[in-house]
């Protein structure tokens, strides 16, 4: 039995590096340590306990794996894994200069600051012995840059996502954002599309989530008078969120300006695709590569345009999403995005059993 460990894991309920780990078990029947971040108050006293943390748990490990918010700590996880003789596996599922250079603008493109997150990036992707990321798309950029091989490991649906029931007819559309507000997810463009879609449609919107910029996006709401149209609500549990799901007609994918908002497939898209909702996002070769399996259920829109995301509601044709045919393809497609992931995850699986079987570079 392999033992892998999985290093700098922020929150073990989140769909990233849960798959990642029943990846693991499913593929390995390996024994998966989870070590999470410490959550001590000061900085020293957290150092401390990663650094125990990682080296306690990786002792007889045959794979350690740096999580995907924990790019800073890839010098420690490939010095613990040249140590213990384990394969080291770096998850650049979320890049330090993309976050806070191009999504969040909180640094500024060529200072200091912006220049040691590219080099620490960099760093990254090349301590591996195998390196992944989301989506092919951005495999493709990454080993561009650092010409080695970057393989693509699909977020993917959950479980939850699958069981959701059919959609309900009914004469009012009902749209359904959720997440933190993130720069990524365009919210500013979703309320002026939304404002802009009063004119010609019924509807109701839930938004749900808290995050630093929700103030900021209520207050837009009210100024455009949707008071009375968006429900706030804040984060909610996993079987809360399926619930909402389900009683809406849309989910609202990713509408942000970034380089990484066109190379992304995000969490809820794969979520809102699986429980047979239609997903309007905007457009990307990313998740372009899920139209022929998605449908009509994925609405692409132009980028950077919140008038193309009215358009794309206001043709939402509710009855058409209840015929038979709607309702057998909406019950097969969590199937057939899940033979998607998985062809993706069995090429992963079989390159890390290569590598434990000749030992890391």
């Amino acid at each position: 039995m392999l033992k892998i460990v999985q290093y700098g894991v922020h929150d073990v309920t989140y769909p990233r590096n849960a798959r990642v780990r029943a990846a693991f078990q499913d593929r390995f029947d390996a024994e998966v340590v989870v070590v999470t971040q410490s959550r001590a108050s000061s900085r020293l006293r957290r150092i401390r306990q990663d650094l125990h943390g990682l080296w306690r748990a990786s002792a007889g490990a045959d794979v350690v794996m740096l999580a995907e918010m924990r790019l800073t700590h890839a010098p420690l996880v490939w010095l613990v894994g040249r140590l213990r003789r384990a394969v080291v596996v770096i998850d650049r599922f979320i890049g330090l200069h993309e976050t806070a250079v191009e999504d969040w603008g909180s640094v500024a493109a060529g200072s200091t600051r912006a220049r040691r997150f590219a080099l620490q990036d960099a760093i990254a992707t090349g301590l591996g012995d195998l390196v992944v990321t989301d989506t092919a798309v951005r495999a493709r950029a990454l080993s561009a840059v650092t010409g080695r091989e970057v393989l693509d490991l699909p977020v993917g649906a959950p479980a939850w996502a699958g069981s959701t029931a059919p959609i309900r007819p009914g004469s009012r559309l009902r749209v359904l954002y959720y997440g933190n507000y993130i720069p990524l997810h365009g919210t500013e463009l979703v309320v002026d599309a939304l404002a802009e879609l009063t004119a010609t449609r019924r509807f109701t919107a839930t938004f749900v989530g808290n995050g630093v910029r929700r103030a900021a996006i209520e207050q837009r709401a009210a100024e455009l008078g949707l008071r009375g149209r968006i429900t706030f609500l804040d984060a909610v549990s996993e079987s809360e969120l399926a619930e909402l799901v389900e009683r809406h007609h849309v989910v609202l994918g990713v509408f942000g300006s970034s380089t990484k908002a066109t190379s992304v497939v995000a969490n809820k898209v794969w979520q809102g695709l699986a429980a047979g909702r239609v997903v309007v996002t905007q457009r990307s070769a990313a998740v372009e590569e899920l139209a022929r399996i998605a449908g009509p259920l994925l609405v692409q829109t132009d980028p950077g345009s919140a008038h193309a995301i009215t358009s794309a509601l206001a043709d939402i044709e509710l009855d058409a999403l209840t015929t038979d045919s709607a309702r057998a393809h909406t019950a097969q497609l969590a199937a057939r995005l899940e033979d998607f992931v998985a062809v993706r995850f069995d090429r992963f699986s079989r390159r890390l059993a290569a590598l434990v079987a000749g030992g890391p570079r």
